[in-house]
């Protein structure tokens, strides 16, 4: 299982009215039910990896040092696998950079990952993008309610983490098709 990191597993951080990430280890706070969704997964067997685009490191706003402190603190409480970061500006059109799919080949070759087996949870059109196109399914975590199923087989909503995980789960161990939830 697949995770981006700001929105989904912590908290944006709110500038200039706009949501950004956080720059600064005391910035970065987990979302609610982070630990209660990743400790699901664990116990059912997946194996957790984040794969999260961080530009403001490129654009100095961002210390390496912090940014390596916050992902410590997301492998530690959330026992993850790996996290793979695209430190890079969208401008430079970097092959890491979601929604382009290097970080997640590079899970498959160092963790023989079947990308076909796996979910991506997100909570941007990027994220679903991204594991659309690299043969994930994915789940856009959002608290507007969508209605009924998308149109696309292999993207799903949900109103929570939690619940978003519920249904995957479900899904995989009923052999159902998930359904978007509300």
């Amino acid at each position: 299982m697949f995770f981006d990191r700001d929105g989904t597993l912590n908290a944006h951080v709110v500038r200039d009215d706009r949501r950004s990430s956080p720059w600064r280890v005391d910035e970065f706070t987990l979302v609610p039910d982070a630990v209660v969704a990743a400790a699901a997964l664990r116990a059912a067997g997946a194996r957790l990896f984040v794969v999260t685009n961080q530009p403001d490191v490129h654009r100095g706003l961002l210390d390496p040092c912090d940014l390596d402190s916050m992902h410590r603190q997301l492998r530690e409480i959330l026992v993850l696998d790996h996290v793979y970061v695209c430190p890079h500006v969208a401008a430079l059109r970097c092959g890491c950079r979601k929604p382009a799919g290097a970080l997640f080949r590079r899970a498959v070759e160092e963790f023989e990952i079947d990308l076909s087996r796996s979910w991506m949870f997100g909570d941007r059109a990027t994220d679903a993008q991204a594991a659309l196109s690299a043969g994930l399914r994915a789940v856009v975590i959002t608290p507007v309610q969508r209605a009924a199923e998308s149109t696309a087989p292999d993207l799903f909503y949900a109103t929570s983490l939690t619940s978003g995980v519920r249904e995957v789960l479900r899904a995989r161990d009923d052999r159902h098709t998930i359904r978007s939830t509300e």
